[in-house]
């Protein structure tokens, strides 16, 4: 069972050698390695260079984004099995032949989802809690917690990539998409991989920038969603536009949609989100009424 292995990379030639030797590195023998670099202007290329006859493919030019990145590598990847990890992230030893013997013993998995421990400079190494998506609901109400490089996929469910117009979000994207269609996300419990945190990753250094992104995925698929599930995820979406509103400041405004979300979906009174959401427009409220 070959796996491949796209790595999107872009200027990040002082992590990119641990990515490298963290696929390269595997006690698994049928991997085909593929980097897809942006046409970077720091040593990337230097370090790929170094391992080029161990990788199935590799490239650098100019691109439009990570998504296109990935697709590019998509384009080229043959194996049973496709994952991406991007040039700041690390596989796990054992990794891969841990993935693949569950795919082996499980033919009928299309989608697995190992645990990810996230790491970086002046932080604590901890296991990130993992509860992979389980409908689309589940994934545009943001109630699932798994880490993107823990996620390996048949190729085949993935073979029209992931959309472009997304900078931010596009896994996200993908997770609802392939649940729409009826793929199931099942759990693979052993950590496989690590997330790095550092000031210039787009978690850390852009985080903001993806709730616009959330908030437009949601709304495109709603239609697909009936019923119950219709009605968590547009409450989710109304609890996240009341925590924005309080943000500004806009206490009105988060009453609002707090009103509206609980309306919609009267379950979501239990939720944490929802009691966030009211304390925050409390708060918010309160420092309007004392300016």
């Amino acid at each position: 069972m070959k796996i491949s292995i796209v790595t999107p990379s872009f200027n990040q030639g002082k992590f990119l050698e641990q990515t490298i030797q963290s696929v390269l590195g595997q006690d698994y023998e049928s991997i085909e390695y593929i980097i897809i670099d942006g046409g970077s202007t720091d040593d990337s290329v230097g370090v790929i260079r170094r391992y080029e006859k161990d990788l199935a493919y590799w490239i650098s030019e100019k691109d439009r984004g990570q998504a296109h990145a990935i697709n590019k590598g998509l384009e080229k990847a043959t194996g049973d099995i496709f994952a991406f990890i991007n040039s700041d992230d690390l596989y796990l030893p054992g990794a891969f032949r841990a993935v693949a013997e569950y795919f082996r013993e499980n033919p009928s998995c299309e989608w697995l989802c190992g645990e990810t421990i996230l790491f970086g400079p002046d932080r604590q190494t901890v296991l990130a809690p993992t509860r992979v998506p389980k409908t689309a609901a589940h994934a545009l109400s943001w109630a699932y917690s798994a880490a993107q490089p823990g996620m390996f996929w048949k190729r085949e469910i993935i073979k029209d990539g992931v959309q472009e117009r997304w900078r931010y979000c596009f896994d996200n994207e993908l997770y609802a998409r392939l649940l729409i269609r009826g793929h199931k996300c099942e759990y693979l419990p052993l950590p496989v991989a690590a997330y790095r945190y550092h000031a210039t990753s787009k978690t850390v250094a852009e985080g903001e920038l993806f709730d616009d992104e959330f908030d437009q995925i949601t709304e495109m698929y709603l239609k697909e969603l009936k019923g119950g599930q219709r009605r968590w995820a547009v409450g989710t979406l109304l609890l996240r536009r009341s925590f924005q509103a309080s943000q500004t400041g806009n206490a009105k405004a988060s009453a609002k949609f707090l009103l509206r979300s609980l309306m919609v979906y009267p379950a979501g009174i239990i939720s944490r989100p929802f009691w966030g959401c009211f304390r925050r427009a409390l708060k918010s409220g309160f420092v309007l009424l004392n300016n």
